[in-house]
């Protein structure tokens, strides 16, 4: 990547966002992550620079190329927080900025978390039920989220009073599925076109048509069985719609270290907060169980934290053959999105790690990506793993 054009934080940046604070660019800055449309960095306020009256001092600031998300975003980090507000960070502020060539760039900020890491950076070092525990954790949030009433008018209006649903500005509506990345719609067939690559859809490679009683999804591949969901289904899934993050994989949730009695100084972690809500909405929870089959292997390479978190949530699906239909048309358009690209890195870099793995798909959808039979364990996949196979694969494409 040219760095020169990967988003920075610069002092018209900093002023645009402390516009009472006229020495904030003296303030120590690191940052932590960045790409061409997003940068996070950690910002320490000094007292002597004067900050608000209770304003925390040391920050968590998330840059972004504005897409007018931010604040939709925000609003449901709220409403996460609401239910679950000990792993759900405060927002502290919100709002839009410029940078030095005039660009307009949308901002959060929350507390920085001292002391706390990333549980990918650990999760393969841990005790068995160090990783229970962790996942007990997980789980828990996620029953307080599908606790929370979404449907209720006085949810739907802290999302927002008014929103542009299926292209209509309309007053919100009971049955509202989706989130700020997807859109709102009033039911599931646009939020599966939107996880269908244009790309998949010039090509044909997978068709989402309505039928007479609902939709069909069906693969160009004939071996691949379409899937049916009648209205009946489509019912089913709009009135199973809960508060989802939908992208809860290790790298965005944080653990801190901490003593524990009896451990016999073998490290013990625990949770602290589950971050990037850019992807959270109002889904079934069949969508953030499906879509864990489809992000394994890219967003998550730890294959003992997808097996335990599908072992540990399918509690929370509901029975139901809708909601089973929901994951295999999920599965259907995943496939058929990878072949529309064939020579993307990604995608290579993800069927070898399957084959190192030795996973195969489950007949049964609630079980998902498994280890194949008589296979003996399997070391863990490390971050100098991660590389070894990406470099293989850009060779393999003539790349390098």
């Amino acid at each position: 990547m040219d760095e020169n054009k990967m988003l920075m934080p610069d002092e018209r940046v900093l002023s645009g966002i402390f516009t009472d604070m006229p020495n904030v660019t003296k303030a120590p800055l690191n940052v932590i992550s960045n790409s061409f449309d997003v940068c996070t960095f950690r910002l320490q306020l000094d007292l002597e620079l004067e900050p608000p009256s209770g304003f925390p001092t040391d920050l968590l600031i998330r840059l972004e190329k504005t897409k007018g998300n931010i604040e939709a975003v925000s609003r449901l980090q709220n409403l996460a927080r609401r239910q679950a507000p000990k792993l759900t960070p405060a927002l502290v502020k919100v709002g839009t900025t410029r940078n030095a060539e005039g660009a307009q760039l949308s901002y959060s900020i929350t507390p920085f978390l001292s002391g706390t890491i990333t549980l990918d950076d650990v999760w393969n070092d841990l005790r068995e039920d160090n990783q229970e525990a962790l996942m007990d954790g997980i789980l828990d949030a996620i029953r307080r989220l599908q606790e929370l009433r979404v449907q209720d008018d006085d949810i739907l209006q802290a999302l927002q009073q008014r929103i542009n649903v299926d292209n209509n500005s309309k007053p919100l509506q009971k049955t509202l599925i989706g989130g700020p990345d997807t859109g709102y719609h009033f039911s599931i067939k646009p939020i599966l076109e939107k996880f269908l690559l244009p790309k998949a859809a010039r090509l044909s490679m997978c068709q989402i048509t309505d039928t007479a009683d609902g939709i069909e999804i069906r693969s160009v591949d004939d071996n691949v069985e379409s899937v049916e969901l009648n209205q009946v289904d489509l019912d089913t899934l709009s009135n199973h719609v809960v508060l989802c993050h939908n992208d809860l994989e290790p790298r965005n949730i944080l653990v801190k270290r901490v003593d524990r009695e009896g451990s016999d100084g073998i490290a013990w972690y625990e949770l602290v907060a589950i971050i990037d809500w850019e992807l959270a909405g109002l889904f079934p929870f069949a969508y953030e169980f499906g879509i864990k089959d489809a992000y394994l292997g890219s967003s998550n390479l730890l294959f003992s934290w997808y097996s335990l978190f599908k072992k540990k949530t399918s509690t929370l699906l509901p029975a139901g053959e809708a909601h089973e239909k929901l994951i295999k048309a999920l599965r259907i358009i995943s496939q058929s999105n990878e072949k529309a690209i064939p020579r993307n890195v990604g995608v290579r870099v993800r069927a070898a790690w399957i084959k190192r793995e030795c996973l195969v798909v489950h007949t049964d959808v609630r079980r998902g990506w498994v280890r194949k039979e008589g296979v003996a364990n399997i070391p863990a996949f490390t971050k100098e793993d991660r590389a070894k196979l990406e470099n293989e694969v850009l060779k393999e494409l003539g790349y390098i």
